[in-house]
């Protein structure tokens, strides 16, 4: 008996471990989580959270699916057509103030990687007025443009938006259909001089943030309902975001080449050249004193302030009716 004893012991041991397993396995809830566009660097530490597990271990079996941009998010978000996603602040704002059910928890960029993509250069925000500018009807940049002519006191109106496709944006600049097509720092303008380069053509980039729009970028959202009553899920998915962008920015060779395993149509070098962009949206000075992902409510009253000033919204909104956790 004493010798079979160590062997049972042995053998219980594994089947709770492996019960364990089955049981963790089990626990974690199929999510949805939406991309504010469709896929570039900048989602990359998504798909990181996904191949490492951080995900896994805070509970979560996670899908992740591109959209067309920051208003398709927040409508189906709204609709609970999926659990979490990522949108531009001032498009999550706007939402809020005309009726959808969706709170921010988390700032993903602290800064935002949006401006305008042209073969020629356009440095002001006047000099675009006139201009053919491609963007989808969802596209956040159809927000905040407004802002920003709001701001130098020019008229919106004089915006000459091409609704299209975001699939299409580039054939529609390099062709010469369109002026200029919305774009980022961070996702589209390597993707965009890759195609060009060989055509002889020069891509040249205005960012809104160089025209004076100085506010939070992207955030992660949730259906407000589902942050009310169980807060502290979104809290496990912030964690795990936050451990995965911190993953990617100290290992950005292998976060590239993660993010090609799981998009295999994607580039290497592009994709590294996108999250090596986004990381300057990521480490600023605001999250070296307040913390990755942190957002302080002086800043986010700022936010809805500017927002509300230049969309003409009639709506009082507070910082904790925008995001679900701020410091002061």
């Amino acid at each position: 008996m004493r010798r079979r004893f160590p062997a049972l012991i042995a053998a219980i041991a594994a089947l709770l471990a492996a019960t364990g397993a089955f049981a963790q396995a089990a626990a974690a809830r199929k999510i949805t989580f939406l991309t504010n566009y469709v896929f570039n660097g900048r989602h990359a530490p998504f798909f990181v959270g996904l191949e490492k597990g951080f995900y896994k271990e805070a509970g979560f079996d996670i899908t992740i699916t591109p959209t067309t941009g920051s208003g398709f998010v927040i409508t189906a978000l709204d609709g609970g057509k999926a659990d979490y996603g990522m949108a531009d602040i001032s498009s999550v704002i706007q939402g809020i103030a005309k009726g959808a059910k969706v709170k921010a928890f988390m700032a993903y960029t602290d800064v935002t990687t949006n401006g305008l993509a042209s073969l020629t250069p356009y440095p002001t925000p006047e000099s675009v007025i006139g201009k053919k500018i491609a963007a989808s009807q969802t596209d956040s940049v159809r927000v905040i443009l407004p802002i920003i002519f709001n701001e130098r006191k020019l008229d919106p109106s004089k915006i000459d938006w091409q609704a299209a496709d975001p699939g299409v944006y580039f054939s529609l600049l390099l062709s010469g259909q369109v002026d200029l097509i919305t774009a980022s720092s961070d996702g589209d303008v390597p993707a965009l001089t890759k195609v060009a380069a060989p055509q002889g053509k020069t891509i040249h980039f205005a960012s809104f943030a160089d025209w004076g729009y100085n506010i939070f970028g992207y955030v992660l959202v949730g259906a407000k309902a589902s942050l009310e009553q169980n807060p502290g899920e979104a809290a496990h998915f912030a964690e795990a975001t936050k451990k995965a962008v911190r993953y990617a920015i100290d290992h950005p060779e292998e976060t590239a080449k993660i993010m090609v395993k799981y998009n295999p149509t994607m580039n290497y070098d592009t994709v590294l050249s996108q999250w090596t962009q986004a990381v300057k949206s990521i480490e600023t000075p605001y999250t070296a004193r307040h913390g990755y992902g942190e957002v302080t409510q002086d800043r986010v009253e700022r936010s809805i302030a500017l927002v509300k000033k230049a969309l003409k919204l009639d709506a009082s909104l507070k910082p904790e009716e925008v995001f679900a956790n701020t410091a002061r």
